[in-house]
């Protein structure tokens, strides 16, 4: 099992570290900071002078590169620097071209963060051990989410081939699943592992949404310091060569693993989950292939979105059967009640729920597994006074509930459809609480120690007529932004 570390960083919390603000970069790279309106050099990593020649550093602040002509001619003269205001119009965005400097070509990436047009440098290697062509793999063809997942790593291990490659998921409270593996033969599998909120804290997948690449080519190389007269706190967010946090470095050092690559999964605009990389030995990935393994995760993340939205048309399709069937038996009596107390079991499986209660006024009609009755006027109550739309729905509801009001195990999770709430008509849904065994990547409460760190201690209606009833739950259902109860229906777990 790998050894986590859930500590504090100068006792204050791992989700508070300010890991965008690092104040060093990683020494694969070196930084130049230029003003974005005045051009003059606000900021640069201290090695620079290794790629330029550069007599004295602070001579450097305040004056333009072109005051420099000797030192910085490669730059000056390059498309990037002399059309400037047309690379960097829209904020955060990298633009990539590539230089000579002293006779060897380098990465040149230039993007504009607040007031800071951002210069960033890397060295070009060739990849001898690339296996692939620029013709993309078609994962549009596979209709099988594991599946899918395997062929992406097999193809990235193609570009970039680390010891162990992951597909890593996130959950809905924040943790995390390996869902997908492939490694070598002498190593560990963390293939169904889960992982805690912790080890990859808010602040971590924030970034991950927003800077969607990101190597460590060497967890034990020296840093190198972002040297600065006025810039405080400079946020090197989309910076490549963004330095590592000293937590996540202490827990790469727990697995055993020397270096790591990530590139974030997106699907609808959110973080859906990582491909995670790492090797025993350190490994640095040329920049042209890093860009190419997230144009494949990119690929694999929208074929999978379009997996998953076929599912759910299929899933509408076949509830607009089921409620249609129902409209027909719906139309064989005159009274609504009759109608749902007839229909009752069919009702239930509308969202494959656990057990159903009917509620008009004092009456309350239950079908499968349900909470007593005395409960399910509890939470009746508790509906009407603490929830405004006709749809709620909860996968929590037990555990955010349970005490106040009196729940079961038959209550975990709830869906209430209010029908109409002035006379305390509704259609409850439950479903129950459910056991299931999580393979933890270690102990998730344990605390692994404390490092030191350049000599600080850190620690790490029932009166409607039938047909008008179903045609208005069935245009609920539909309503785009509700989501639509098919799509609580889908995810309704606890």
């Amino acid at each position: 099992m790998i050894d986590r570390l859930t500590a504090y960083m100068n006792f204050v919390e791992c989700h508070e570290e300010p890991i965008h603000i690092p104040g060093y970069i990683q020494s694969f790279g070196y930084l130049i900071g230029i003003d974005a309106e005045s051009r003059s050099i606000t900021f640069f990593s201290r090695n620079i002078s290794d790629l330029f020649k550069i007599d004295r550093l602070d001579e450097l602040f305040g004056r333009k590169l072109t005051d420099f002509p000797e030192s910085f001619q490669n730059i000056i003269a390059s498309d990037f620097y002399t059309s400037l205001d047309r690379f960097t119009r829209r904020e955060n965005e990298t633009y990539f071209d590539k230089i000579f400097i002293h006779q060897k070509e380098y990465h040149f990436s230039v993007f504009k963060s607040g007031n800071s047009v951002f210069l960033e440098f890397e060295k070009v290697l060739i990849n001898p051990d690339k296996r692939i062509s620029n013709k993309y793999d078609n994962f549009y063809g596979i209709d099988n989410p594991p599946e899918l997942w395997n062929h992406l790593l097999e193809t990235l291990s193609k570009v970039v081939n680390y010891d162990r490659m992951m597909v890593y998921k996130f959950m809905m409270d924040g943790s995390g699943k390996v869902i997908a593996e492939k490694k070598n033969d002498d190593m560990e599998s963390f293939l169904g592992l889960h992982y805690p909120e912790s080890d990859i804290p808010k602040q971590a997948r924030e970034l991950y949404l927003k800077k969607r690449k990101r190597i460590f080519s060497n967890i034990y190389a020296e840093t190198v310091p972002i040297v600065s007269k006025t810039e405080k706190n400079i946020d090197l967010t989309f910076a490549a060569s963004r330095g590592m946090s000293p937590i996540h470095g202490q827990y790469l050092k727990n697995s055993g693993v020397s270096s790591s690559f990530s590139v974030s999964i997106i699907i609808d605009n959110h973080l859906w989950g990582l491909v995670t990389c790492q090797n025993i030995e350190p490994k640095h990935i040329d920049l042209e292939d890093r860009v190419q393994a997230g144009i494949f995760t990119a690929l694999a993340a929208n074929a999978y979105s379009s997996f998953k939205s076929k599912n759910e048309l299929n899933y509408r399709l076949e509830l607009n059967e089921r409620l249609a069937e129902l409209k027909t038996d719906f139309l064989k009596h005159t009274y609504l009640l009759d109608s749902l107390i007839e229909n009752k079991s069919e009702i239930k499986n509308l969202p494959e729920a656990d057990g159903l209660a009917i509620v008009s006024e004092e009456h309350i009609v239950t079908e499968g597994v349900t909470p007593s009755i005395k409960i399910i006027n509890n939470i009746l109550q508790w509906a009407l006074e603490n929830t405004e739309e006709q749809i709620y729905v909860s996968r929590e509801f037990l555990k955010n509930y349970g005490d106040e009001l009196g729940l079961s195990e038959n209550a975990a999770g709830i869906i209430i459809y209010f029908i109409e709430r002035d006379k305390n008509e509704m259609l409850i849904w439950f479903r129950k609480e459910f056991d299931e065994h999580i393979n933890w990547a270690g102990n998730p409460e344990k605390n692994i120690g404390i490092f030191s760190q350049n000599g600080e201690e850190k620690r790490l209606c029932l009166r409607e007529r039938p047909s008008a009833f179903l045609q208005r739950i069935l245009k609920d259902i539909q309503k785009d932004g509700v989501p639509g109860i098919s799509v609580p229906f889908m995810l309704f777990v606890i």
